[in-house]
């Protein structure tokens, strides 16, 4: 079964579809990215043998602002639907994924233009504007939450290690001894760097806690009582070996938080974005599986927070398990494959079918 995965721009748009390939071993997988960070993600993927090949498009983000930029995009677009669909053509898919971003529009577009049944998923409690299009074009529409009438339901896409990190291994990879309770701090790969100030701006959290401070690429934070990586891999034995932990609101974050049972103060990012992470952070604080904190209250409010969020731990935690349903990776997988093994069929009785 021939698969193409395509998404990117941030990593909540990468890491879903690696979740899904790691569970696709007999397949013939391929994914669609540009050259930006999704590329950098799927190099092991390529290198191993578990994508078969990476294919670069031209993918341009619209612009939440007036840009001369803009106006030039439905030319880049068209550009990128022609060089997806050269590769698709290659290719000959039985199926196409794409998690979202703005690379993934051009590929869905390519799908439907020559017939390749497409499944897209939306993450966030609100429906980005790379989906919404992308909903006109594809078969299936997928969501994690109840955020679209067109959508099904069938909760996130994370990988099956979140649910089973290693402790000591988490340890190891922070730098510590264990002693002491191990704050995680992490912001994403766009939002890292007003945390990072907060942390260094909260000296007196190393009181309480190891600090641990994953600073996003090619950022620092430069002062003595934090360890720091700009990314870990083995993120879900870090989640284990933590005791807290200060995130953004990308959805899958907060779910992934969730189900490893990890109490959390969420910071929604709030310039540059649509308001989804303010919204994909009330709906875990709801359910009580965490607190949230507004990025204007950082400096002044992060050291409350936390020890706040580590002091109610223990209900925090209770909260988070009533959560276990929100696993979609399986049912999206199931989804995939029936969409794939019906085209399939639809091949193979076709009058025209090679």
């Amino acid at each position: 079964m021939k698969i193409v995965f395509s998404g990117g721009g941030t990593a909540g748009h990468v890491t879903p579809n690696l979740a899904l390939i790691d569970k696709c071993p007999n397949d013939e997988v391929y994914y669609i990215g540009t050259d930006g960070m999704e590329k950098d993600l799927l190099t092991n993927y390529v290198e191993c043998g578990k994508v078969r090949e990476y294919c670069t498009i031209r993918a341009d983000k619209l612009q939440r602002k007036f840009t001369l930029k803009n106006l030039a995009l439905p030319f880049v677009l068209a550009r990128s639907v022609i060089q997806a669909k050269s590769h698709l053509k290659r290719i000959r898919p039985d199926v196409i994924f794409s998690k979202g971003g703005y690379v993934g529009l051009p590929t869905v577009i390519a799908g439907k233009m020559l017939h390749i049944p497409t499944v897209i998923h939306e993450s966030d409690m609100s429906v980005g504007l790379a989906n919404k299009i992308c909903s006109k074009f594809a078969d299936e529409f997928l969501t994690a939450f109840d955020c679209a009438k067109n959508g099904k339901t069938v909760g996130v896409i994370v990988r099956d290690e979140i649910l089973h990190g290693n402790r000591q291994n988490g340890i190891q990879i922070t730098g510590f001894d264990g002693k002491k309770p191990i704050l995680l701090v992490m912001g994403g790969s766009l939002g890292a760097q007003a945390l990072n100030n907060a942390v260094a701006n909260n000296r007196r959290l190393a009181d309480k806690f190891d600090i641990f401070v994953i600073t996003g690429k090619n950022k620092q934070i430069d002062c003595d009582f934090v360890h720091q990586a700009e990314f870990v891999r083995q993120i879900y034995d870090v989640y284990a070996a933590a005791s807290v932990c200060v995130t953004r609101g990308g959805a899958n974050s907060l779910a992934e938080l969730t189900l490893a049972q990890l109490p959390f103060v969420a910071v929604p990012l709030t310039k540059c974005s649509r308001g989804e992470q303010v919204n994909n952070a009330r709906r875990f604080e709801s359910r009580g599986c965490g607190l949230t904190l507004a990025e204007d209250r950082l400096d002044d409010g992060l050291a409350h927070a936390v020890n706040a969020a580590y002091l109610n731990r223990a209900v925090i935690t209770a909260k988070q398990k009533a959560q276990a349903d929100i696993f979609g990776t399986d049912k999206v997988l199931a989804e995939i494959k029936n969409a794939a093994a019906n085209s399939r069929r639809k091949r193979a009785t076709s009058p025209t079918a090679h």
